[in-house]
């Protein structure tokens, strides 16, 4: 029961990598749109990317830090009104980036496809600080504490490992 109930989410976590790598690809390969178009893209091939090759990053809880907060802070940061064209041309102040989703001015309004576009953009922004500060944390010397051994007992076989035998004391004798 346990190995299925751990491989479900390891099953969803290849799928998404190799639908937002396939994705940003074939986006990429069929076109370019301007400077934010090729950035979207990247960024969503490299999230994919690193959710494929995560159980060979084995981030921890700092890495995990990072990326929720370059994901929120990306998103948050996002909000300011922007002035790029859009979609949403009959509200004069749009907001989101890469994509604005909302739009103020005559009233307020929301184009969900885009705030979700944001928001796969901003995770997988954060995956790719989570694979950097992987790789800058491997960098660093290691920050483990000393420990002295000179106290220890051993249990079981570990005091015997060390132990020269008698060459008597073989469970096969007369082989010598």
């Amino acid at each position: 029961m346990n190995v299925e109930r751990s491989s479900l989410p390891a099953v969803a976590r290849v799928m998404t990598g190799w639908l937002l790598f396939g994705a940003g690809l074939l986006n990429l390969a069929t076109g370019v749109d301007g400077t934010v178009y090729v950035v979207f893209h990247v960024t969503v091939t490299l999230g994919g990317v690193v959710l494929l090759t995560l159980h060979r990053i084995r981030p921890g809880r700092t890495e995990y830090a990072v990326a929720t907060l370059v994901t929120v802070a990306g998103f948050g940061f996002g909000l300011p009104p922007v002035t790029t064209r859009c979609c949403l041309a009959g509200y004069p102040e749009r907001h989101g980036f890469p994509f604005p989703f909302l739009g103020t001015g005559d009233g307020m309004h929301a184009d969900l496809r885009y705030l979700g576009a944001d928001l796969v953009f901003w995770a997988c922004a954060g995956l790719v600080a989570l694979a950097g500060t992987r790789a800058v944390e491997r960098r660093l010397p290691e920050r483990r504490v000393p420990v002295e051994l000179a106290g220890y007992l051993g249990w079981h076989g570990e005091s015997h490992a060390y132990a020269a035998q008698h060459r008597t004391d073989e469970n096969v004798g007369g082989l010598t």
